[in-house]
């Protein structure tokens, strides 16, 4: 095999790997919204931001901010495996607990399932958001 096909292969495969990993990053990343109750009220709104920081643990290190009415008010610093982000999250009246949202379709489905838990690991509450 010839020196200069070796190097087009190596330099294409970085390519093609730099390009998937930009683009599943890319496909979390967004604004999402929830359903609300029937009569139309409660809706939150999810933003979800992608650090560009290099880290020892983890996929993805992620700012997540839910605006809204009530218990939508809160801001949160998260970190993936698998597009699974756990995180650490204040809310708007300071109360520290913990989310984890799942994209149950994978991150190109735009769907997120959040479950917040209160420190000592009760279920806070549970909420579905479409990417918008």
């Amino acid at each position: 095999m010839k020196k200069s096909t070796v190097i087009s292969a190596a330099l294409l495969s970085v390519t093609l790997s730099y390009a998937q990993a930009g683009l599943s990053q890319s496909l979390v990343d967004g604004d999402y919204i929830s359903e609300g109750a029937e009569n139309g009220t409660g809706k939150c709104n999810l933003s979800i931001t992608s650090f560009e920081k290099a880290h020892k643990y983890g996929d993805d290190t992620f700012d997540l901010e839910s605006s809204g009415d009530g218990a939508c008010e809160w801001t949160a610093i998260g970190v993936s495996k698998n597009y699974v982000i756990t995180a650490g999250l204040v809310t708007s009246g300071g109360t520290p607990a913990f989310v984890k949202l799942s994209f149950p379709f994978g991150p190109a489905g735009k769907k997120v399932e959040l479950i917040a838990f209160d420190v000592d690991g009760t279920i806070r509450n549970k909420e579905a958001f479409s990417k918008i």
